[in-house]
């Protein structure tokens, strides 16, 4: 026992308990103690990493604000110590110059979606949020979402809203609390439905409610402008049956009216979107709401508030006044008085008041809508030569509609001074800077494996007027205090010849793929087997959780043979092969036969809708008839299909798509079949549609219904896929003397607790599966996107029947024996994230051992108290 020692009074008796045996002081987590509750040394991250200032912050805003610690390990504390010391509109506190852009963050070239960003000097708006929205930026590292906390949907479509829920993790990650949704109804259940995949995730989603007509902040006022296809449209004026008084509560900021609902893993679908009650001016409101209209659209008006007024210095000094208080109270519009008594107003030595004019933007999905396009009274209030005409407009329609001879009236009637950005399917899609990067180096060390991407140009000419201006990714509009177009962090068109340019000018990297080249012609001369072309492995994605800057979720495409592909699980896998295939994109999807999904994690299969769309969209274009593709996955997949019916307008999914649930293809000893719903011919629908002897699911120990594959063909080969899985026996022993084993890695080996944890592989766990299968060789895949370029790997301890999974990668079984020679040239070329990945893991361990020690110090006071 320590020697009793007088402290002041505020302590408390016991402090002297404080001390710990190693003379460190620990008074400070002493008192966290006495103040929040005996369990605080449970906010200790498993890590190590002390999270104790969030503990704190559990008080103001609930049990779940851990929550917002990003997986990375990156502290967003300050954020909430500031809104703790300011209030929730802490954002505002920051000193606001004024300024405002819009940066084209997509412009919607062929898979690529159509998104832009007002940033303010403190806030962020998002104007649709398409699959790869998030990545995108990422990938170009002109990221601002930290400051968005409203996103902007002009159409209910997947194109608009497929990345909102990967947007959503993706903001919670980066410390912000709450999302509000503003646009067409439904837009929050997809969001909703999707989320409720995500484990763990609690960000909160609002919603704008129906008898909304404005957002405002201190920032911008933005009005909603409803669009009706011309059957709803001839019966219902919406400028006559809502009212748009700026002083109606109607128009209040929708911060403080929104309906929110907290979506977690566990209680999303009790989790209630629907609206609260309206305040008393509702009734001011017709029976008709036109925002509540599953086929309504919007435009957008987007209203700056005009900056403060500066004082002329000049006109001050002609009236007497030198610097101090007085001139202060005349910037704030107070009116003062001299010590002579003499008067002075604001409007003597303050600037003119400024007069910003509208950002406009506006999505006409199809000729129906033009008719309410064209007699919009707000936006015909913002054409024509006037103070309020817009300063640019923003188009977000499709390259034929706005060629269409009343979308041209509608742009015509505009001011000649105001500006139109375009964004449609024929505009750049070079925007995943990264990848590009990445794809270049691994293609100059095995052009083969990892093949040259296909990024289609921009297919028309920029426009000769200065006034149109075809939209490029990464394109800025500035606002103020300057009206000016950059391109400058656009890529240039010959992006990837200047990548491969500088590699080939580093000479420790290029040694390296020369000695690997060496290496692999050498083994290839002396081998007479030159394989078959089948069965061909694609790694369309190649990580866990969400999708980074070079890695995006998982997805795996399986050529079977000359007729015959299948998809094993789809993360996002529209864009990767449009990317990979480029014009032969649509032959792939014709050969599209099934779609299996291992489980249903949001990184699994919520790229689904777009690549559903988009076959039958390719079997269109070729004249062919519209054949449903074979769904085997989960039965609790069903919950996700109808919102995509719902929602989508989608006459019935089973015109695209032939469900069969996982469950019912597995068997004995393994089998967990869905009672009353077993059909002995499933499997031999299944197996004639893939030309396979063997189809068989695997329950693996992951999620619950997570699965994994086994897959035997016609001709032989025996291919494994694990799905996200620990080691599992049963995986195993189905698997045993398969010809390929891909199998999830997604931590480093001495990571086995956060494996267990979260139910994932290591590394080392995964070769051992292999090893114990007697797999003839396995790929490694699922990594976490901590490991960026190359995950963390000491190699050499293993054998070498094992390579590393990159997204684009295409591996024949002839081709498993050169895999494992690249992960020394890998190493060598990515070394820089490898040392950074070592230097950031001894850190954490020595703040593990530091805080345990503590920890273990304060465990012995405690017992001698």
């Amino acid at each position: 026992m320590f020697p009793v020692k007088k402290k002041p009074r505020k302590c408390g008796e016991n402090c002297v308990n404080n001390v710990a045996d190693d003379g460190i002081s620990i008074c400070s987590m002493w008192k966290v103690k006495r103040k929040y509750g005996e369990n605080f040394v449970n906010i200790v991250a498993d890590d190590g990493i002390s999270i104790c200032s969030l503990w704190k912050i559990n008080r103001k805003f609930g049990e779940n604000c851990v929550n917002n610690v990003a997986d990375n390990g990156i502290s967003i504390c300050p954020m909430w110590k500031t809104k703790r010391k300011y209030g929730e509109n802490y954002v505002n506190i920051v000193t606001d110059d004024g300024t405002i852009d819009l940066r084209v963050i997509s412009s919607g070239g062929r898979g690529t979606p159509k998104s832009v960003l007002l940033n303010t000097t403190n806030e962020s708006y998002l104007f649709n949020c398409g699959e790869n929205t998030y990545r995108i930026s990422c990938s170009s590292r002109l990221d601002k979402f930290s400051k968005t906390e409203n996103i902007f949907i002009t159409h209910k479509s997947w194109d608009n809203i497929g990345g909102l829920h990967g947007m959503a993790l993706s903001l919670e990650a980066a410390g912000v609390p709450k999302v509000t949704l503003h646009g067409p109804t439904g837009i929050e259940t997809v969001t909703r439905d999707a989320i409720f995949f995500a484990e763990g995730c609690r960000i909160i989603i609002g919603r704008q409610q129906p008898w909304m007509t404005t957002y405002s902040d201190d920032n911008v006022n933005i009005t909603y402008v409803p669009l009706l296809p011309v059957e709803k449209e001839q019966f219902h004026n919406p400028s006559k049956n809502i009212s748009t008084s700026n002083n109606s509560d109607e128009n209040t900021n929708s911060n403080n009216v929104c309906q929110d609902s907290l979506i977690t893993s566990e209680g999303a679908s009790k989790s209630s979107t629907e609206p609260s009650s309206p305040p008393t001016k509702r009734k001011k409101l017709s029976v008709y709401m036109p925002l509540t209209d599953p086929d309504c659209t919007y435009a957008y008006i987007i209203k700056p508030h005009p900056r403060p007024r500066s004082v002329d210095l000049s006109k001050c000094a002609s009236l007497g006044l030198k610097p101090g208080p007085l001139i202060g109270k005349l910037k704030n519009e107070e009116s003062v008085t001299l010590p002579d008594e003499t008067v002075i107003h604001p409007d003597q030595v303050l600037m003119p008041k400024e007069n910003p004019k509208p950002i406009l933007v506006v999505e006409c999905p199809n000729e129906d809508y033009l008719y309410s396009l064209l007699r919009s009274e707000k936006l015909s209030e913002c054409q024509g030569d006037n103070d309020n005409s817009a300063e640019l407009v923003v188009h977000m329609s499709s390259y034929d509609m706005v060629n269409n001879p009343q979308y041209q009236q509608f742009i015509q009637r505009f001011s000649s001074s105001t500006r139109h950005m375009f964004l449609h399917e024929k505009t750049s899609t070079l925007s995943l800077t990264a990848v590009l990067e990445l794809q270049s180096n691994l293609n100059m060390l095995n052009s083969t494996i990892f093949p040259q991407l296909h990024i289609p140009k921009q297919q028309i000419e920029d426009y000769k007027s200065e006034n149109h201006i075809l939209a490029k990714p990464f394109m800025k509009y500035s606002y103020r205090p300057k009206k000016i177009v950059s391109v400058e962090d656009c890529l240039p068109e010959d992006f990837e010849g200047k990548t491969r340019d500088q590699i080939a000018g580093d000479i420790n990297i290029m040694k390296t793929i020369t000695d690997y080249k060496e290496l692999i012609s050498s083994k290839q001369s002396t081998s007479k087997d030159k394989g078959s072309d089948f069965p061909e492995v694609v790694f369309l994605g190649t990580a866990s959780s969400v999708p980074g800057a070079f890695r995006n979720c998982t997805s795996i495409l399986l050529h079977m043979d000359e007729e015959t592909n299948l998809l094993m699980d789809c993360g996002g896998s529209l864009s990767q092969l449009l990317m990979l295939y480029g014009d032969k994109t649509d032959e792939v999807l014709i050969k599209l036969k099934a779609i299996f999904i291992s489980h249903l994690h949001a990184d699994h299969h919520l790229g689904m809708s777009g690549l559903v769309f988009e076959r039958k969209a390719a079997l269109a274009r070729a004249g062919m008839e519209i054949t449903p593709i074979l769904l085997i996955a989960p039965v609790q997949i069903i919950s996700w299909l109808r919102t995509n019916e719902e929602q989508f307008r989608v006459n019935s999914l089973k015109e695209v798509l032939q469900l069969v649930y996982s469950q019912n293809l597995m068997r004995e000893p393994y089998t967990v079949p869905i009672k009353n719903e077993r059909d002995p011919t499933l499997l031999e629908v299944v197996k004639s549609k893939l030309n396979c002897t063997d189809f068989l699911p695997v329950p693996v120990l992951h999620s619950k219904h997570a699965c994994g594959l086994v897959i035997t063909h016609k001709s032989g080969w025996k291919i494994v896929y694990s799905g996200d899985t620990m080691p599992c026996k049963a995986l195993i022993e189905t698997g045993k003397d398969c010809d390929l084993l891909i199998h999830e890695a997604t931590l480093q080996s001495d990571m086995v607790a956060d494996a267990a944890k979260k139910r994932h592989s290591t590394v080392k766990q995964a070769i051992e599966v292999g090893i114990q299968m007697q797999a003839k060789f396995q790929m490694l895949t699922h990594f976490s996107q901590r490991y960026k370029r190359i995950p963390l790997i000491e190699h050499k301890q293993f054998h070498n029947k094992f390579g590393l999974a990159y997204d684009f990668m295409k591996v024949k079984l002839s081709d498993v024996g050169v895999l494992n020679d690249m992960i020394d040239p890998l190493a060598e070329i990515f070394k820089e994230d490898l040392e950074y990945a070592r230097k950031k893991e001894i850190d954490n361990k020595q703040k593990s051992k530091h805080i345990s020690k503590r920890l273990g110090n304060l465990s012995e006071v405690l017992k001698a108290v």
